[in-house]
């Protein structure tokens, strides 16, 4: 028969490694979250394989508040471009364009209410009152054919409101309004908002932008996130395993 103390020893290794394993898992979710907390830079990437736009939009937490730099390619029509970042992450089930309908509203925390009475003017006078999500009111629309005419546009802007972080942007998506692809009724162009360990360096706007043909409507849209979510998904696994 195994004597006492053995006894005793295996009563208390149970509990030992299971303390172990939700100490680890613990270190593992809490690790996770720092390294989302703290991204610096957000992108959105525009390339869809139905969709007419391409490039980038990308966010970038300076010291004067959040920098926004916008590269793009395919912009064509009549009407100016609302841009706006939006509550929620695309729901990639639904296809193009309704897909951009599950973006639900604007990012508006603080209800300035785009809808609202005199919203305009008073998000003209005063940035800090304008929807924290609301792109174009803080910086102005997007040219209907792009700054230079042939449909391709690049800017960089600074919000200094403090309304607006890469933190709020990560999760989210950017809808930009009033695509023209030929049809009489103009539609949306969306895109999620990732976070990523540094921002895009095109060498030029046209070299950024040459299209390609992703699967789906969030194909390509890899991120540091997703990584980090993947390891720690293998680690519990390892865990539960052992």
């Amino acid at each position: 028969s195994p004597r006492r103390d053995d006894v005793i020893m295996n009563e208390f290794r149970i509990p030992r490694i299971q303390s172990k394993k939700m100490l680890t898992i613990v270190v593992v979710v809490l690790l996770c979250n720092v390294i989302i907390a703290s991204s610096q830079v957000a992108v959105a990437t525009f390339n869809n394989a139905n969709g007419v736009i391409r490039g980038t939009v990308t966010f970038t937490n300076v010291t004067s508040g959040l920098q926004v730099n916008v590269l793009l390619s395919g912009l064509s029509g009549n009407l100016s471009h609302p841009w706006h970042v939006h509550v929620y992450q695309l729901n990639s089930s639904f296809g193009y364009p309704l897909v951009c309908d599950t973006a639900g509203l604007h990012f508006d925390p603080f209800y300035a209410n785009i809808s609202s009475t005199n919203y305009t003017s008073r998000c003209s006078a005063n940035k800090s009152l304008c929807e924290a999500g609301d792109l174009a009111g803080k910086f102005g629309v997007i040219p209907a054919n792009g700054t230079d005419g042939n449909g391709d546009f690049s800017a960089s802007y600074v919000d200094t409101t403090g309304t607006l972080l890469v933190s709020d942007c990560v999760g989210r998506s950017v809808v930009i309004h009033n695509i023209f692809t030929g049809s009489p009724v103009s539609h949306r162009e969306c895109a999620n908002v990732y976070a990523a360990l540094t921002p895009p360096t095109p060498s030029s706007t046209t070299a950024a932008l040459t299209p390609t043909t992703p699967s789906s409507t969030t194909a390509g849209a890899h991120s540091v996130v997703d990584e980090v979510k993947l390891v720690a998904l293998l680690v519990l696994l390892v865990l539960v395993i052992a």
